[in-house]
């Protein structure tokens, strides 16, 4: 949150610009002390110093949420790293217990975070953002409510078309599913447009209400803790974007939030075994089941736990701590993967290669096949999944693969080398995010695919993600608003060429 430079005094929701380096350095200290008191191994404590206030100086030369690297920097070190490390501090554990290969874990984070600093830098030198082909689409102003509107029509339709015609591979289904970014994207937008019609006095209106519920609805009928929370997350995105003026009912739904997602989200997510070859129909019963039954969940919860336990599969936590805490931090599964391979099974660049053959869409390409996933991985090393096995999702971050792939030659030039290109491409197509708010999709977008998509996540941007981008771009600049303004009956107007020319009660303060 920040001081708004106009109405001084008012405290506004903000998304961050920079972090102070030397409050930053006196955390990491204190941070430090704390891990020495609980009998944390000192050369990890160092490197974990090193880590943070590397962090710090990249997210400050990225600008932090003002441009898209800052925000890659800001989920990649938050879930692959810190929400971990922070929370074995909370619980009074030694930060590196539990772990295989705990030096060398965090030796490779910090060593990755020094060369995300230096790609920062370079970055900054190579800005496409003034050639940003999304900023030619924009005009004078647009309406941000119809096009909302029509992004959650757009996004409901090809969810539709895929449940009535299926996803042939090649097809247009498989195709535009693949590019669907329309529904969060309608969610910020339609989050926006109702702090703009109300002057800030309301952060939702029916639209962005409906697509909140209906979409929350998919996931919890999914089992999916990333479709559950999506919506939230496009919620507090649009709302951060737009510096609402915090009040008592922002603060309070951000809580019943953090709880819905810690105390519902997370224990429905982990039953998804007991909805495998379900229809909706069947997972809708099973959640009114498992919502009036709570006792059934945690005893199916607590199943789960002690089969894990039994069979090595042990977290990072002496006891465990959800399935949502679990999934905020990466190093379990990296530290799995940087054991097996520092005992010298490299994969090499094989996996690197196979991603970008999967780059041309499949008519271009019809015999192209996914070697190399997480779940291929997992069987690698032998970790969380049964042998027979093949569908399953397993989460690993870039740097445990491309530590795989090539050792630290993998942390030294074949990360930084993706990295420059990931945000080249982004910044080139989506433009200024300061000025054109279809950039926040993909803010969202790295919340997942920067801790835990492995290579292929980066590489799949620069395609598959692009291409959805400016789709999307298309789509909300010249058909989303013609198409909710058939709905609202107000006049379509031209796109926003800034939005705050959109908003301007809800300026953004100097940095």
């Amino acid at each position: 949150m920040a001081l708004n430079p106009v109405n001084s005094g008012v405290v506004r929701f903000s998304l961050p610009t920079r972090v102070p380096l030397p409050q930053a350095f006196v955390f990491a200290s204190i941070f430090f002390c704390v891990q020495q008191l609980q009998h944390t191994d000192i050369l990890f404590s160092l490197l974990y110093f090193a880590f943070l206030i590397l962090t710090v100086l990249a997210f400050n030369f990225a600008e932090g949420f003002n441009r898209l690297t800052g925000a890659y920097i800001f989920w990649y070190a938050l879930l692959i790293v810190i929400v971990g490390v922070s929370w074995k501090a909370v619980l009074a554990e030694p930060a590196d217990s539990n772990l295989a290969s705990p030096v060398l874990d965090m030796a490779l984070y910090a060593g990755s975070m020094f060369m995300l600093l230096l790609v920062t830098l370079l970055n900054k030198k190579l800005d496409f953002r003034y050639l940003g082909i999304g900023g030619g689409f924009a005009g004078s102003s647009l309406n941000y409510t119809s096009a909302g509107l029509g992004c959650l029509l757009v996004g409901y339709g090809i969810f539709f078309a895929d449940s009535i015609f299926g996803q042939a591979p090649g097809g247009i289904v498989s195709a535009l599913m693949q590019v669907n970014v329309f529904p969060s994207l309608g969610i910020i937008l339609a989050t926006i447009g109702a702090i703009h019609d109300s002057g800030g006095r309301r952060s939702t209106n029916m639209i962005s209400i409906t697509g909140l519920v209906y979409f929350t609805g998919l996931g919890i009928l999914s089992f999916s803790k990333q479709a559950m929370l999506t919506p939230m997350v496009c919620w507090i995105i649009g709302v951060f974007y737009s510096r609402m003026k915090v009040r008592f009912i922002h603060v309070v739904a951000l809580v019943l939030m953090g709880v819905a997602s810690f105390g519902f989200v997370s224990p429905l997510s982990a039953s998804r075994d007991l909805s495998e070859n379900m229809d909706y129909s069947q997972r809708f019963q099973l959640v009114g089941f498992l919502i009036t039954h709570w006792d059934v969940l945690q005893a199916h919860i607590k199943n789960q736990e002690e089969f894990q336990s039994d069979n090595g599969m042990t977290d990072y936590y002496n006891k465990p701590q959800g399935s949502l805490l679990e999934r905020l931090s990466m190093i379990p599964p990296d530290d799995i993967m940087i054991a097996y391979t520092a005992k010298g099974h490299f994969e090499g660049i094989d996996p690197v290669v196979n991603y970008f053959e999967n780059m041309p869409p499949h008519f271009l390409a019809p015999n192209k096949q996914i070697r190399y996933s997480g779940n291929y991985y997992a069987h690698e090393i032998g970790f969380g999944v049964g042998a027979d096995d093949f569908s399953t999702g397993i989460s690993f971050s870039p740097v445990a693969e491309a530590y795989h792939c090539e050792g630290w030659g993998g942390i030294f030039w074949l990360l930084p080398l993706l990295w420059v290109m990931l945000f080249s491409t982004a910044d080139f197509v989506v433009g200024d995010l300061t000025k054109y708010p279809w950039g926040l999709m993909v803010v969202v977008w790295f919340a997942h695919s920067a801790p835990e998509t492995l290579l292929g996540g980066i590489i799949y941007f620069m395609g598959m993600g692009n291409f959805g981008m400016f789709f999307a771009i298309v789509v909300v600049t010249r058909i989303a608003p013609i198409i909710g303004a058939l709905f609202t009956g107000k006049i379509v107007e031209s796109p926003a060429r800034s939005i705050r020319s959109v908003v301007p009660v809800l300026s953004r303060p100097q940095v």
